[in-house]
C-alpha cells in the first residue's frame, strides 16, 4: 500500500505541511524497503527512523501552533503521546512476529492519514487562523 499525496493532508501551514510530506515519502519508503529487503537490521533502523521522525515532527507541530497561539494545544500534546503509544505497540507486534508487515504498513497509513485529516486539520484550521 502506498500513500498518494492529497492537498486534504493540507493544513494551510507551509512548514506543517513540508513535513507531513516527508512523513508520506518516510512510510512509503518503509513499504518498499520491506518488500525488497531480507537485511532485518536495516528494517528495524527504519522503524526507529519513523519513531524518531514523528517525536519531532509532533514536538515541532506542537511549538508551530504554540507560535501562533492556536487553542487546543495540550490535548494535541496528548493525541501525540498516544500515537506513540499506538506506533510502539505496533512496531513491538511487528517485530515478534504477531503483526504482519502487510498490517504494519496498513497500520501507518491509518495512523498518519487518520491523525493528519481529523486532528491536524481541526487544530490548523481554527477560524483565527491565518497562514
Amino acid at each position: 500500500m502506498k500513500i498518494e499525496w492529497q492537498s486534504d493532508f493540507e493544513t494551510g501551514n507551509e512548514a506543517v505541511d513540508l513535513q507531513h510530506r516527508f512523513f508520506v515519502d518516510l512510510i512509503n519508503r518503509i513499504g518498499n524497503s520491506f518488500k525488497e529487503s531480507t537485511d532485518e537490521d536495516y528494517k528495524r533502523k527504519l522503524i526507529v527512523e519513523l519513531k524518531k521522525y514523528a517525536e519531532f515532527h509532533f514536538a515541532s507541530e506542537e511549538n508551530i501552533a504554540k507560535s501562533l497561539k492556536l487553542p487546543g494545544i495540550a490535548n494535541h500534546h496528548e493525541r501525540h503521546m498516544e500515537l506513540i503509544d499506538e506506533f510502539n505497540d505496533n512496531a513491538d507486534e511487528l517485530e515478534k512476529g504477531n503483526k504482519s508487515f502487510d498490517d504494519f504498513i496498513q497500520f501507518l497509513t491509518e495512523w498518519f492519514t487518520g491523525h493528519t485529516f481529523y486532528e491536524d486539520q481541526k487544530l490548523f484550521q481554527y477560524p483565527f487562523f491565518k497562514p
